[in-house]
C-alpha cells in the first residue's frame, strides 16, 4: 500500500531528475545534430561552388521567412485551441523543438515541444493536439504543392495515374474536418490517458491555417530555387517545379519518420525531383547545399528567438 508521503517523494524526486533529464537531452540533441552535419558535409559533392550573391540572399532570406512564418502558425493554433503563451516564449519553445527532430524517430520533436511549452502553462494535451494540427496542415499544404508537380512534371506526361495524386487534396480536409478530427484524437488522448478534447478547430479556421501553410512551403521553395539559381542557372519554365520539389522531399521526409529530422530521404527525393530540371551532379549538389543552407538558419533563428526570450524573463 502506498504511503501518503511517497506521492509527495515523488514529485521531489522528478524536479531533481529533471534538470539531469533536460542536459541528456540537449546533449543528444547536439550530438545528433553534429552528426548530422558531419555527414551531409562529407556527402557533398566535387563541385566548383560559385555563389551568386544576390540569389543566395534570397535564398537565405526566404528560407529564414518560412521559419519565422511557421513558427507564428503554430503560436496561432495555440490562440484558435483557447491556449495562450508569451509570443517570445513561444518562438523560443519552437525553435528549440526543431532541433529534437535530428534525433532518431523525429518524435522527440512532439515530446520536447510539449514539455517546452507546459513550462510556461500550455496545457500537455492541447499543445500534443497543435502539434497534430500542425504536422497534418503542413503536410496537407505540401501535399498540394507536390501534386502541381507530379501532374505538370514533363517526365510524367502521358501516365494518366498521375493524376491520381490530386485526391490529396480533398482528403486532408475530410480528415480535418470536426467530425473525423475529433474522434481520431480523442481515442490517441485516451491511449496516452489524457482528457479528450474541449474543442477543434472549425473547418473555415482549419482552411485559413492551411492557405497559410501554402505561403509558408512556398517561400521555402522560393528559398531554394534562389540557392538553385545562385549555382546554376533556372529558366522561368523551370522555375515552378524547382520551388514545388521541396513540399515532394518534405512528404517523403514525413512518411519515413524514423529517419532523424528525414535525413538523406529528403535530399535524395528533392535532388531527384531538381534532376527533372537540371543535370544530376547540379541537382545533387543544390539538394545537399541547401539542406545545410536551412539548418544554418534553423540555428540563426534558434539564437535570436532563444536571446529575445530569455532577456524578457530578465527585464520582468
Amino acid at each position: 500500500m502506498t504511503s501518503p508521503d511517497s506521492a509527495p517523494r515523488d514529485v521531489a524526486r522528478a524536479h531533481r531528475i529533471r534538470p539531469f533529464a533536460s542536459i541528456g537531452l540537449a546533449s543528444l540533441i547536439l550530438v545528433c545534430l553534429l552528426a548530422f552535419l558531419v555527414t551531409r558535409w562529407r556527402s557533398l559533392p566535387d563541385y566548383e561552388w560559385r555563389f551568386s550573391p544576390g540569389w543566395l540572399m534570397l535564398g537565405v532570406g526566404a528560407t529564414a521567412s518560412c521559419y519565422v512564418l511557421q513558427g507564428e502558425l503554430w503560436r496561432a493554433l495555440l490562440g484558435a485551441l483557447n491556449e495562450k503563451i508569451e509570443p517570445r516564449s513561444a518562438r523560443a519553445v519552437w525553435a528549440k523543438s526543431l532541433l529534437a527532430r535530428y534525433i532518431p524517430t523525429s518524435i522527440f520533436l512532439v515530446v520536447t515541444r510539449v514539455a517546452l511549452a507546459s513550462r510556461h502553462g500550455v496545457r500537455r494535451r492541447v499543445c500534443l493536439v497543435s502539434v497534430v494540427y500542425e504536422l497534418a496542415l503542413g503536410l496537407s499544404a505540401a501535399g498540394i504543392l507536390a501534386s502541381y508537380f507530379i501532374v505538370t512534371v514533363p517526365a510524367l506526361e502521358g501516365r494518366p495515374g498521375r493524376f491520381a495524386v490530386l485526391g490529396v487534396i480533398p482528403l486532408a480536409f475530410v480528415a480535418l474536418h470536426p467530425r473525423f478530427f475529433k474522434p481520431l484524437a480523442d481515442f490517441g488522448l485516451r491511449k496516452f490517458g489524457r482528457p479528450e478534447l474541449d474543442e477543434v478547430l472549425p473547418l473555415s479556421t482549419v482552411s485559413v491555417f492551411m492557405l497559410f501553410y501554402v505561403v509558408s512551403w512556398l517561400l521555402m521553395g522560393v528559398g531554394l530555387l534562389a540557392f538553385a539559381a545562385s549555382l546554376h542557372p533556372i529558366s522561368a519554365g523551370e522555375s515552378p517545379y524547382v520551388v514545388a520539389s521541396y513540399s515532394v522531399g518534405f512528404i517523403v521526409a514525413v512518411l519515413t519518420f524514423v529517419v532523424p529530422g528525414g535525413l538523406g530521404t529528403r535530399d535524395a527525393t528533392v535532388a531527384a525531383s531538381l534532376a527533372a530540371t537540371v543535370p544530376g551532379p547540379v541537382a545533387t549538389a543544390i539538394a545537399l547545399g541547401f539542406r545545410l543552407l536551412e539548418t544554418a538558419v534553423e540555428l540563426v533563428y534558434l539564437a535570436v528567438t532563444v536571446t529575445l526570450a530569455r532577456r524578457e524573463v530578465r527585464h520582468r
